[in-house]
């Protein structure tokens, strides 16, 4: 009969529920946590490759190890995170009923796997100081001596053990199923009553921060209402910023958040054409509130606040790509982003003068131009589409040209809506 594979379900809950909790409240061994973590995932994966293996008949030795080494493992790790988080109980308060599986699968692995001529710390098995009884072998279960020893003949693998006085060893059986997966069943079992009290214990947390006002109010200019959120982000949501470290050393701090400031902060001396931009930073601004209220009420990874800021943030081109007369819109207007939103340059009049000269298909050859003025070149070629929605002012910086861009893709996203 088959075994059935370890379903991953009560794993994930476990990591989703971990990762949120170590956010929330520190842990000095996060970075141990993390590896534990880590473990339980290669455990699950390395035992569901060996359970193909049986399935399959492929029955070797080499299976009974993996599976001990790596059950072994989930029983330390588990023990491990409960005595990090929960309490430093004994070991047979900890697994309650189940400690007597645990101790025989522990007896098991220390005869086969680490003290095979020593093992005296198990006296509720007969395995006592006075080490009268030690492991001789074990090995797949041989089809000639299971006729003999009608006590393995069921079993997958059998442990020879030597007792003193004895002229030859007793047979014990091992089963892949009873002995070693029920186990790893019992680990999971335990493993979910664990993620079960650090959700409650994260969710106090949660529901506090939720009593807890954001420092935060829609009085507030652009700049100190965005960096005052921020630092509540920082705490409530870290993992939404992101460190960036470059190669010289030098730090880089990115967020959502300071893409909207860098967008509402941008003005232009144009009046009509900052009246026009004002509606746009209104409903960035608006976007943000909403952020803010999301991280208020500690459902930002649930709400759709995020999305909904970086949609305002980066538009969709589609409408203005499917329905523009250039060849290759699609690819055009794929580059403009990619090539200019992070660019501090002013590539315009390099662009200008290699177009002019080159002509657009000698623009593409490899190395003639950079991302940059590649993107700049995309934007020329495009220009037309923008002019009903917001017309590009090519007077400006990389950067600049990509907010008329994204300002351009708004009105014309809204003219549909």
């Amino acid at each position: 009969m088959a075994i059935e594979k370890l379903n991953l379900d009560i794993y994930e809950k476990y990591r989703s529920t971990i990762e949120r909790y170590m956010e929330l409240i520190p842990c000095e061994q996060q970075e141990k946590v993390n590896t534990a973590t880590i473990h339980i995932m290669y455990a699950i994966r390395d035992i569901n490759r060996q359970i193909e293996k049986y399935n399959s008949n492929e029955l070797d030795i080499a299976i009974y190890y993996q599976l001990m080494i790596k059950t072994d493992f989930l029983i330390s790790i588990f023990e491990f995170l409960y005595n990090l988080f929960i309490s430093t109980e004994k070991r047979s308060i900890l697994w309650g009923d189940d400690y007597n599986c645990i101790q025989k699968f522990r007896l098991y692995r220390s005869l086969t796997l680490a003290h095979p001529l020593e093992t005296s710390r198990y006296k509720e098995f007969g395995y006592g100081k006075e080490n009268n009884k030690w492991c001789e072998d074990v090995h797949v279960k041989g089809k000639i001596e299971s006729i003999f020893f009608s006590k393995i003949k069921d079993s997958d693998f059998v442990l020879e053990i030597m007792e003193k006085g004895n002229d030859f060893p007793t047979k014990v059986p091992i089963y892949v199923q009873q002995d070693i997966l029920f186990v790893v069943e019992i680990v999971f079992k335990h493993l979910k009553i664990f993620t079960d009290k650090i959700y409650l214990k994260l969710n106090e947390t949660i529901d506090h921060l939720k009593r807890t006002p954001l420092c935060v109010s829609e009085e507030m200019g652009s700049t100190d209402y965005i960096n005052n959120l921020l630092a509540e982000v920082k705490h409530r949501y870290p993992s939404t910023i992101e460190n960036i470290v470059y190669e010289d050393g030098t730090e880089e701090q990115h967020s959502i958040l300071l893409e909207a400031l860098e967008r509402l902060e941008y003005s232009f001396k144009d009046i009509n054409r900052e009246q026009k931009y004002s509606v746009y930073k209104k409903d960035i601004r608006m976007a943000v509130y909403n952020y803010a209220d999301s991280v208020q009420n500690m459902n930002l990874e649930y709400s759709n606040a995020e999305e909904r800021l970086r949609k305002l943030l980066h538009p969709s081109s589609a409408i203005l790509s499917h329905n523009s007369a250039e060849k290759d819109a699609h690819y055009k207007y794929g580059k403009i982003p990619l090539y200019l939103s992070d660019s501090n340059l002013r590539s315009v009049e390099s662009a200008k003068e290699k177009l002019e000269r080159l002509s657009y298909d000698g623009c593409s050859d490899i190395g003639v131009c950079t991302n940059a003025e590649w993107g700049v070149i995309q934007l020329l070629i495009l220009q037309k589409d923008f002019t009903p929605y917001f017309p590009i002012d090519f007077d400006a910086t990389d950067k600049e040209l990509y907010f008329q861009f994204c300002t351009a893709l708004y009105y014309a996203n809204k003219s549909v809506h």
